[in-house]
């Protein structure tokens, strides 16, 4: 009988798993306490704003049905759950509208599956500060993001939704770290976190379950932590296993190094981003050319002839695809020619481009009608940070041609919304739901975060402030 064979395998999942558990809050530095409180912030005005959708609503439903203990505050609403649920109901709602920050090269949005799970777990695990909070959500992004750039984008490329993957490990890892889990139960956690990664990429056509994503993300996360302090084991080589694990599985090729390699020194949360447009991150640099052309050159929508977008693949497969309206807001929120014309026609590309009153609408069809975006092979030979540079060509009904390239979209790592700008953003979107002293007061509390005892009981109260 044959012996077996012997694999020499890095140890990526203890690698990371080490990383996490030993990450101290005198470890970040202070550009990420910034930058944690900008995205707690941020995903909490996206959170309030997804609030009264009706994708949320039926979330929220689910959970009141199931009549767990209410420890946990569900945003924007007057309703309390069990942690567990109020992370889905929170973290559906915080990818609900397509507002929520998002890390370009691993293509996942880490603040709707990261803040949720750290909010709800401090309400209803015990007492938990400020320093708490920005730690679990400094750990949750940067090892969320790290395993996320490891299968980052053929995971897509094969029909997975990354929100769903990577955004799962991103929970796990930050509650794994509210828990002091210690470094085996922390590769139990990420291993668990991998047996319930999961996300389809077809619900961006038309179904309500892209939102949900993220909600089961945030649920799953608090999940695994929890079964591996309890002592339930998870895969233990989860991102290296050859046969079975999550790379190996989910990717048709990968590289594990992008999880380790200079872990704990070059901070990857510096690369994430955040979002000026309600629409898919794919189609937002063509926002800003298109906004672009319209402030420099003066024109207005109605006199374009057609239009011509070329993208990467990537942004092609991702959003290029011919606009057929079916009642879903993804939809559109999902589809570059119908983005590219409301932009055209409107100015801009926010929540209220994508009411129900415009997916129908015959001047904004007709001009969708006449985009084409097609794969530039230069561009489709850009590097990973590069994936979703476009060249934009306006064609006028006059015949005039107008062109604008744009190879970062406004809030790229490349291209910051400046904070004053996300700050109003904050307040548009968390105004339309909550009251006025509610919004400041939550503003107040993320501020002084890292000095704030007890924050989240206090920003529970002030979430459920509705209007």
């Amino acid at each position: 009988m044959n012996a077996p064979v012997e694999i020499d395998l890095p140890n990526t999942t203890r690698e990371v798993a080490e990383f996490g558990a030993g990450l101290s809050f005198k470890d970040l530095p202070a550009d990420l306490l910034t930058n944690a409180k900008q995205c707690i912030r941020d995903s909490l005005g996206c959170g309030v704003y997804g609030a009264p959708q009706p994708w949320t609503l039926s979330v929220a439903r689910v959970v009141d049905f199931l009549g767990q203990s209410p420890k946990a505050s569900a945003w924007g609403m007057k309703i309390k759950a069990d942690p567990l649920g109020a992370a889905l109901i929170n973290g559906t709602a915080a990818q609900g509208f397509e507002l929520d920050d998002c890390h370009d090269q691993s293509m996942s949005h880490y603040g709707a599956g990261v803040v949720p799970a750290v909010l709800a777990s401090a309400e209803g695990f015990g007492t938990f500060s400020g320093q708490d909070i920005i730690l679990a959500t400094v750990a949750g992004y940067e090892i969320g993001t790290r395993i996320g750039n490891t299968v980052s984008p053929s995971a897509f490329h094969r029909g997975f939704h990354p929100c769903g993957l990577t955004s799962t490990f991103a929970s796990a890892a930050a509650i794994a770290k509210m828990l002091s889990l210690d470094a085996d139960q922390y590769v139990s956690a990420l291993g668990l976190a991998g047996s319930q990664a999961a996300g389809l990429m077809a619900a961006q056509f038309g179904a309500m379950a892209k939102r949900f994503h993220s909600g089961k993300a945030a649920q799953n996360g608090i999940i695994a932590a929890l079964c591996a302090r309890e002592g339930l084991t998870g895969v233990r080589n989860v991102l290296e296993a050859p046969y079975g694990g999550f790379c190996s599985t989910y990717s048709e090729t990968y590289d594990l190094n992008w999880a380790t390699d200079g872990l704990g020194s070059e901070w990857e949360m510096r690369k994430n981003g955040f979002k000026q447009y309600s629409s898919l991150a794919s189609s937002q640099t063509s926002v800003d050319a298109l906004r672009g052309i319209r402030k420099r050159d003066g024109i207005k929508g109605e006199d374009v002839a057609k239009v011509r977008i070329g993208a990467t693949n990537m942004v092609y497969v991702h959003c290029g695809w011919p606009y057929v309206p079916n009642g879903e807001t993804i939809t559109a929120q999902m589809n570059l020619p119908f983005t590219a014309a409301v932009t055209l026609l409107e100015g801009n590309a926010f929540v209220d481009q994508y009411v129900d009153s415009k997916l129908y609408d015959p001047t904004i069809i007709d001009l969708a009608n006449r985009i084409e975006v097609y794969v530039d092979p230069e561009l489709d030979a850009g590097g990973p940070h590069e994936m979703r540079a476009v060249r934009v060509e306006v064609t006028m009904k006059n015949g005039d041609v107008h062109t604008w390239e744009q190879t970062y979209r406004s809030g790229h790592w490349a291209n910051p919304i400046p904070e004053d700008e996300l700050a109003a953003k904050f307040r548009d979107l968390a105004s339309r739901v909550i009251t006025d002293e509610a919004v400041k007061g939550i503003e107040d509390v993320i501020a002084n975060l890292e000095n704030e005892p007890e924050p989240a009981p206090k920003l529970g109260k002030l979430l459920q402030q509705v209007r």
